[in-house]
């Protein structure tokens, strides 16, 4: 206890040093009541208010990237859809026109084949008339050559 009594009494300390530890607290309580705490306030209540709006803003992009996704999801969904539906209409319409041609086609094959036959069959009855003629006439130009 001399050793801090010795340091005290060489750095100054006197009677006095009670009271002004004494003025040094009050003078202490009474900023920390007016102006200290409420200065204590301001700055909690602006780091919270900073930090609550960096985490909601975080948790905006997080959303607008969710949202994104969802977005781009749906859109490759729908072209994926459109592409399905567009072709298989074709595939009907093209279906519906191949049936079309071929029936078409058959009913163009018939009628060729038909006449066709009917040309052929034409033909062959002329070409008897004409060979029938053609007998006659050789005989009459046989006769009129002989006489």
């Amino acid at each position: 206890m001399e050793t801090f009594t010795a340091i005290f009494t060489q750095l100054g300390v006197d009677s006095s040093l009670v009271p002004q530890f004494f003025i040094i607290l009050s003078i202490f309580i009474v900023t920390q009541f007016l102006f200290l705490g409420k200065l204590q306030e301001v700055i909690e209540n602006r780091e919270e208010k900073t930090t609550k709006l960096e985490n909601s803003a975080d948790d905006v992009l997080e959303k607008v990237k969710k949202m994104q996704t969802e977005y781009n999801s749906k859109i490759d969904e729908a072209n994926r859809k459109a592409l399905i539906s567009t072709t298989e209409s074709k595939q009907k319409i093209t279906q519906k026109y191949t049936e079309q041609y071929k029936s078409t086609e058959k009913e163009i094959n018939t009628y060729v084949e038909q006449a066709r036959h009917n040309f052929n069959n034409e033909i062959e009855m002329n070409k008897q008339a004409y060979l029938a003629d053609a007998d006659n006439l050789a005989q009459s130009l046989v006769q009129k050559i002989l006489q």
